[in-house]
């Protein structure tokens, strides 16, 4: 399971799956099967991917291990079984896909199925490179047979084309949310780190901060409509695989330690797992934290990257815009802090106005490495 997940941390994933419960082939144990399938959902559930299920000669045992649900969207796959199923899982909100066999002669029942479901509950999909759908049955199927699948589910629908397949590409948006229901990664893998995204707040406004530029990168969606729940977060790294050396990186589109007992037991859980643990940090913690929990804090990471962008109050003022008058001399305890706890880095954003030589040697006045960004 721990190869899955670290393929789950790549940039354009969109669903864990197919998986699900096959009773029609008589190869796996029904027990392995259903305790594979609650490991999946676990995962697409913590990583807040759309699950997406088969479910041959097994789809009421298939919806009775979903229950309500896994919190996140799910595709019932390329689905020809019980209609009574169907009709039960598209009244708990997931979405029911219908592929080549919608199409063949001897399927009526599956045609009046997907015409009596809720418009908004239904896929069209290929199951490329199998399942052709007719007139191109017995061939290779690939994703431009699709037009046969849209044009079947007008005909039993009695809709115009053009309405069912703007419902269609809607849908589909939804179910594997993307677009402007587009999720947010809360953990990522970039320039050979893992990234935990584990908050959306700070108490700065920077004057160069990307999260006024862009809502991401690397192809991850960063921007946080809400705090993500601390359950889901924990889960994330119990999930990961044994981290044999790697770095993984606490940040987030905002502040880490404005999360400061979450962010310990992460740090904790990763370290145990054997991931070398990085905090990038506005360094301003000290606002709300004691100096004892901060040390506490700062002892759980082998590196600290401190955002530091000015050699003066006044030049960080004027920059980073804190929301506190005492941002500066909370920073630069917090710097000294971190030189007699961890290994700080101290770093800057090239942007007009920085004068990068005097951060620099405010840097070296303090003993500490110093590193260009952007």
């Amino acid at each position: 399971m721990g190869s899955i997940a670290s393929l789950l941390v790549r940039p354009g994933v969109v669903a864990v799956g197919e998986t699900g419960m096959d009773l029609y082939h008589d190869r796996v144990p029904v027990e392995r099967q259903e305790e594979l399938f609650r490991a999946h959902i676990r995962m697409a559930a913590a990583f807040g991917l759309t699950l997406v299920v088969h479910s041959r000669d097994a789809e009421e045992k298939v919806l009775q291990v979903l229950g309500d649900g896994p919190g996140v969207p799910v595709v019932m796959h390329c689905y020809t079984g019980p209609s009574k199923t169907a009709a039960a899982a598209a009244e708990k909100g997931f979405y029911v896909g219908f592929a080549g066999p919608l199409t063949y002669r001897g399927n009526q029942r599956l045609r009046e199925l997907a015409a009596s479901l809720p418009p908004d509950r239904i896929l069209a999909e290929t199951d490329s490179p199998y399942l052709s759908p007719e007139p191109v049955r017995g061939r290779r199927n690939e994703p431009a047979n699709l037009v046969y699948i849209v044009e079947t589910l007008s005909e039993a629908a009695g809709r115009d084309p053009g309405d069912i397949s703007a419902q269609l590409m809607q849908n589909s948006l939804r179910a594997f949310q993307l677009g402007e229901h587009r999720r947010t990664d809360l953990i990522y893998s970039l320039y050979g780190n893992i990234y935990v995204n584990m908050t959306g707040q700070c108490t700065n406004s920077c004057r160069f901060c990307i999260r006024d530029r862009t809502d991401g990168l690397g192809g991850y969606y960063l921007r946080h409509d809400a705090e993500p729940e601390e359950s889901r977060l924990r889960e994330i790294v119990s999930l990961l695989p044994e981290g044999s050396g790697r770095k993984l990186v606490f940040c987030g589109y905002g502040e880490p330690t404005m999360r400061p007992a979450l962010l310990f037991d992460l740090a904790v859980s990763a370290y145990r797992k054997g991931y070398r643990v990085r905090l990038n940090t506005n360094g301003t913690c000290l606002l709300w934290l004691s100096r004892e929990r901060t040390a506490d804090l700062l002892g759980q990471f082998g590196t600290v990257s401190i955002s530091l962008n000015a050699s003066s109050r006044e030049e960080y003022d004027r920059l980073c815009r804190p929301g506190s008058p005492e941002a500066w001399d909370s920073l630069m305890a917090f710097i000294r802090m971190a030189a007699e706890i961890s290994s700080p880095v101290l770093t800057a954003v090239r942007y007009p106005g920085v004068d990068m030589d005097a951060v620099g040697a405010l840097a070296g006045s303090l003993g500490i490495p110093f590193r260009i960004r952007g």
